[in-house]
């Protein structure tokens, strides 16, 4: 499992913990985030880049800047950009 691999599904734990509700910022990237890691499994390169360019499109517009959930999704951001 490489960083970024390693990185979505951390950040799938750790939003599976908490107590968000159903429209909150943190649930929808959790939807987001699975989308990604099944993408990432069944090696859907297309499908993965689109999952990305949409999380970055909700980071962008609807996560508030400099919380937690804004600096963890933009490391899976960086990090997918890392490795193509």
């Amino acid at each position: 499992m490489n960083e970024f691999q390693k990185e979505i599904f951390l950040l799938i734990d750790k939003l599976e913990k908490s107590v968000a509700s159903e429209e909150s910022s943190e649930n929808i990237t959790l939807n987001y985030l699975k989308g990604l890691a099944a993408s990432e499994k069944a090696v859907d390169k297309r499908a993965l880049a689109m999952g990305i360019a949409d999380l970055e499109q909700f980071w962008v517009t609807s996560i508030n800047w400099c919380s937690e959930l804004s600096k963890d999704v933009e490391k899976i951001i960086i990090l997918y950009q890392e490795q193509l």
